[in-house]
């Protein structure tokens, strides 16, 4: 246990901090709106994970993002302000709605570095328009009532307040103390900081529905003879009982340690679902003006020895008909990135992207953006690629609810957040599983182009739908 109280030197200077929370207070003077306080503070450590799971999370907002490769790991919790947002214009409206609250955002000064100052938690559903309460909204956006970030060994947090002519420089002081408190001398070996978890392999022993993928893949097939599109990618949909009522967050841990190079992520906007996955896909990153994107496509499973792993990464690179539905996908996003003005850069040729349980082909694709695009408007462009939709997308991506036969929600869509300064992260989520009141919905999908045979692609969305399974079943 840390004890440490605010005298530490990492804590705001009291008469300083007191000083920016009256200027906030008195900025609000006449305005019937209020305004946003956001400060900053370093921490000696943290562990975004443990907290996430220490603290109950039910009916409350929420978004968390680990990448043990990267050292990187973010939490956001409860939401100061949101909204939600449906149709083809719902990336633009969610750049408004951050636009307007950074508007009446006061940041207290702080050194400026990664994830400090107030960042904003999105998801995109995997269509403009969502068609069912069962799933999330098209478009969510939420500053949160605080996130904790652990970079490259910093760590701190970001408290944002809601500030009035009504407001009270002294509790809001009082409130920025008591959660840096929280944070700094937080118990990681107590017992009571960690919340039961049910554990056993009957949790998800009963299907309650599945989608019917081999009907999808014959459709597609028909489609592809026909010349309608050159790919299409279908997913299948499995409903299970959740016999335990096990919660999402529990299996966080698991995803982490069993893929340290995948984003594994955790999101609920409070209505009691939840979505959790761990994703192999970025659709884009952006740092100090810098995008970095990737094509990933074409997959196979890995060997259990490292001569048969070989041979089969050996293939997947040869492979005719994964190196085309591959080619597809890059050449669309570099496309894209060029239609936008986007000067890029990529690798020749695909590498191997080694995953615990399978392998994909990977271009890294990387350039340089202006400062009058928002990371919003490059992802409106590239949502969704061929990756996880289809080519033409404007005749592939109309037919997959058609031929899949339920709604994908957040399974293809994106998560993840932005700041002020335009960097931002938004992956795919891939690998992926929905938490619903009694059941649990597992996703995985699989490329179509021509030549793709059932079998094959079958044993594809199995081999994918594993790395959830397994955590879930741990």
């Amino acid at each position: 246990m840390q004890d440490q109280s605010y005298s530490n030197y990492d804590f705001p200077d009291e008469k300083s901090l007191k000083s920016f929370l009256s200027d906030c207070v008195a900025g609000t003077q006449g305005n019937a709106q209020f305004n946003i306080a956001s400060i900053s503070i370093p921490l000696t450590y943290v562990a975004p994970l443990a907290i996430l799971q220490s603290i109950n999370i039910n009916h409350q907002m929420h978004y968390y993002m680990d990448r043990p490769v990267d050292e990187l790991s973010l939490f956001a919790f409860g939401s100061l302000v949101s909204d939600s947002f449906q149709g083809q214009g719902r990336f633009n409206s969610v750049k408004e709605f951050s636009s307007e609250c950074l508007g009446r955002t006061k940041c207290y000064p702080n050194k400026l570095e990664a994830f400090t100052g107030p960042h904003f938690f999105n998801t995109f559903t995997f269509s403009d328009e969502s068609m069912s309460e069962d799933i999330f909204p098209a478009a969510t956006v939420f500053l949160p009532e605080w996130h904790l970030y652990s970079v490259k060994g910093r760590y701190g947090f970001v408290i944002n307040l809601r500030v009035d002519g009504n407001s009270s420089v002294n509790d809001l002081f009082k409130s920025i103390l008591e959660r840096y408190n929280y944070f700094l001398s937080f118990d990681y070996s107590s017992s009571k900081n960690q919340r039961a978890h049910n554990k056993g392999t009957e949790m998800l022993d009963t299907v309650l529905t599945k989608s019917s993928f081999e009907k999808a893949v014959l459709g597609a097939l028909e489609d592809i003879g026909k010349s309608l599109y050159h790919k299409i990618v279908l997913a299948q949909k499995i409903t299970f009982k959740n016999h335990t009522k096990s919660e999402s967050a529990q299996f966080l841990n698991q995803l982490r340690d069993r893929f340290p190079g995948c984003y594994t992520f955790s999101f609920s906007d409070g209505s009691g679902k939840s979505f959790i996955g761990s994703s192999p896909e970025k659709l884009l990153q952006i740092r100090k003006g810098v995008i970095s994107t990737e094509a990933i496509a074409g997959s196979s499973s890995r060997g259990r020895e490292p001569i048969q792993d070989a041979q089969l990464g050996m293939e997947l690179l040869s492979s005719e008909k994964n190196l085309r539905e591959h080619y597809l996908v890059k050449e669309s996003i570099l496309k894209r990135l060029k239609v936008m003005g986007i000067k890029t850069s990529c690798d020749e040729r695909p590498r191997l992207l080694t995953l615990t349980n399978v392998q994909h082909l990977m271009t890294k694709i990387k350039g340089v953006i202006s400062s009058d695009i928002h990371i919003l408007e490059i992802a409106a462009g590239l949502h969704p690629t061929p990756a996880v939709g289809g080519q033409p997308r404007e005749f592939a991506v109309p037919r997959i609810r058609e031929l899949e036969g339920f709604e994908r929600g957040l399974y293809a869509g994106l998560l993840g957040w932005f700041n002020s300064n335009n960097d931002g992260d938004l992956i795919v989520g891939l690998r992926s599983a929905q938490f619903n009141k009694d059941s649990v919905d597992v996703f995985a999908g699989a490329g179509i182009v021509n030549g793709s045979k059932i079998e094959e692609e079958t044993a594809e969305i199995e081999l994918k739908r594993q790395a959830i399974m397994k955590s879930l079943m741990h």
